[in-house]
């Protein structure tokens, strides 16, 4: 049986393929297969030479990317602060670690506005969070340190909580990868950032936001994966790949099909789920993260990632689909793995039948006289009033959304589980800590609380919830 070959931080699970020692090999080509030149973000570099500590340094500054050949556009960026002779990359550099890691990550602002790192998804001390409402913003010239134990394996991301729906789309974002301590075999594991961004004819971006950007989130013009224009990849026909999926986008929905390919969800945006299960297509909301096990046709084969459009109350729900990504399946066949289908348990939580019932009512209003405005119960952040709770208790959520587009919803800080949607329990269970509201219906959560503190909660369409579409949580 194949063997993982050993891994460092500086680079992903890998898989060595044994290939005709230990398998039948395919009829072999005469010639080799092209250069796979699927862009992946950098890694940050580790500078700590403790194994169970990774120490990294990220600057955020302004730089230049090219979206489009057109020309390059100005951006707001990160860079590995380790590395004297980095740049700016779009999206950031990777930050990779193992579950129970000490992570250390020094970030200095090197921008004209202050900024800060939230790390979304990632349960984490409350001083960490990286929110408005936890620590004061990094002001340009300084450097913060975040410091904490990595307590979930699983998919995460990073980006600013300040005028998020700014920076995020000026280019401030990154994947976070915390490996299991025993994570199943692939071929080969990827990271998609899944984004969009609003480009002017010149190849710069696009610094209006109209009314449709507003009620919609920023919905551009140009689709990207990890920071490019339709790349493509290079795979082993026959392989089984791990691909963590992240949407980064301000306001878009990815809905992904890959037609000739066997798709597997074995992950949500808290790590793996119980039970695997095979889907033709999968619609993804800002914020969320899947991984997916995606097996390749057995022969050489070239295919498309593609989205479709999500009717989800915006001016993009008549759209044909459009593609992300082209794959070339080419080359030697993989040797024979199978897909991992079987994760850890997960314990259904049980609200006792006396605890509150949240209500959260999603909303938003524009008229000739105001820009739209988005509530929570019909309060506008920062002007809302706090959620007291206690840490130990679990309560319902009942988040309702009657208007005619969906709402993505989040909480910082914790995991929830999906107890119904429109008053039916789901198929499946695992950990979420966002998930997507559709319009004109409620969705119940469970909800845990943990970590004493403060805690946001809030529509990850960007331009919502800077609009007022978010709330503060006090865990006492």
């Amino acid at each position: 049986m194949s063997q993982p070959i050993s891994r460092s931080r500086s680079a992903p699970a890998t898989l060595l393929l044994a290939g005709c020692m230990l398998h039948a090999c395919a009829p072999q080509e005469d010639t080799p297969p092209p250069a796979d030149r699927f862009p992946q973000p950098p890694t940050l570099t580790d500078t700590n030479a403790e194994p169970a500590i990774v120490e990294v340094s990220l600057i955020a500054q302004e730089g230049t990317h090219t979206f489009i050949p057109v020309g390059s556009a100005a951006v707001w960026g990160y860079r590995d602060g380790a590395l004297a002779d980095s740049e700016v990359t779009v999206p950031g550099p990777t930050v990779r670690a193992r579950v129970g890691d000490e992570l250390i990550i020094h970030l200095t602002n090197n921008l004209t506005a202050p900024t800060t790192i939230h790390y979304h998804g990632m349960r984490v001390p409350n001083a960490m969070d990286g929110s408005t409402s936890t620590q004061r913003a990094v002001q340009p010239g300084e450097t913060f340190t975040y410091q904490f134990r990595v307590r979930d394996a699983g998919t995460f991301w990073y980006h600013p909580h300040v005028e998020s729906d700014v920076q995020v789309e000026r280019g401030l974002h990154g994947a976070v990868v915390i490996e299991e301590s025993d994570p199943p075999a692939f071929h080969q594991e990827r990271v998609l950032l899944l984004d969009d961004v609003k480009l002017t004819p010149e190849g710069v971006l696009d610094p209006d936001t109209d009314v449709v950007d507003i009620m919609s989130g920023r919905q551009g013009n140009i689709l990207l994966v990890n920071g490019q224009r339709l790349p493509t990849m290079v795979v082993q026909p026959g392989a089984v790949e791990r691909w963590r999926i992240i949407n980064v986008a301000n306001g878009r929905y990815f809905q992904l099909s890959m037609h000739g390919a066997q798709l597997t969800v074995i992950a949500w945006d808290g790590g793996r789920i119980p039970q695997s299960y095979a889907v033709d297509s999968l619609l993804i909301a800002p914020g969320e993260r899947y991984d997916l096990a995606v097996t390749m046709p057995a022969d050489p084969a070239t295919l498309q990632l593609l989205t479709a459009a999500h009717a989800h109350g915006t001016s993009t729900e008549h759209e044909d689909p459009r593609p992300l990504l082209d794959v070339l399946a080419a080359g030697r066949a993989a040797s024979t793995l199978p897909i991992p289908m079987d994760g850890p348990a997960v314990d259904l939580l049980v609200v006792d039948a006396l605890a509150t019932v949240r209500p959260m009512v999603l909303s938003s209003e524009m008229d000739a006289m105001y820009p739209p405005r988005f509530f929570i119960n019909g309060e506008r952040w920062p002007f809302n009033r706090m959620v007291m709770v206690r840490s130990g208790d679990v309560e319902a959520w009942e988040v309702r959304n009657d208007e005619d587009m969906d709402h993505p919803f989040h909480i910082h800080g914790l995991f929830f589980q999906v107890s119904a949607v429109n008053g039916q329990a789901p198929e499946r269970r695992g950990w979420k800590d966002t998930v997507n509201i559709p319009a004109h219906s409620s969705v119940r959560l469970a909800v845990p609380y943990g970590t004493p503190g403060m805690w946001m909660f809030h529509c990850t369409i960007l331009e919502h919830a800077e609009r007022g579409m978010m709330g503060d949580l006090m865990i006492e």
